[in-house]
């Protein structure tokens, strides 16, 4: 699971520091470290445009980045937030957020 807030239309400087590190994961064979690897994404992001806002850019980054790596993105839950601790009355981003979990805790069993 991978989560960051939107900031000026890409991941957090610290999701970034984290993907850029797992470049040190690769060998000559490729990235087989993250390989068939299931991830689940959860953004917050300040515009209700999630365009506008970068959100769409953020998503990008990622499906760009796992799928270069040979990891799989199970699904992404995301919402607008503007203030800490915001994103929890946004009910439909909490409830995709929580479907995302399991989703992630439940592959087979």
């Amino acid at each position: 699971m991978i989560a960051t807030p939107v900031c000026w239309f890409t991941v957090s400087a610290q999701t970034k520091l984290f993907m850029d590190r797992l470049y040190a994961l690769g060998s000559s064979e490729g990235y087989s470290a993250l390989e068939g690897k299931r991830i689940g994404i959860i953004l917050a992001y300040g515009d209700l445009d999630p365009f506008v806002s970068g959100a769409v850019n953020t998503l990008r980054t990622f499906q760009d980045m796992f799928r270069y790596v040979g990891a799989d993105i199970v699904s992404m839950a995301y919402g607008s937030a503007s203030k800490a601790g915001e994103i929890k009355q946004n009910r439909d981003a909490m409830e995709k957020a929580y479907r995302l979990g399991r989703q992630l805790a439940s592959h087979g069993q």
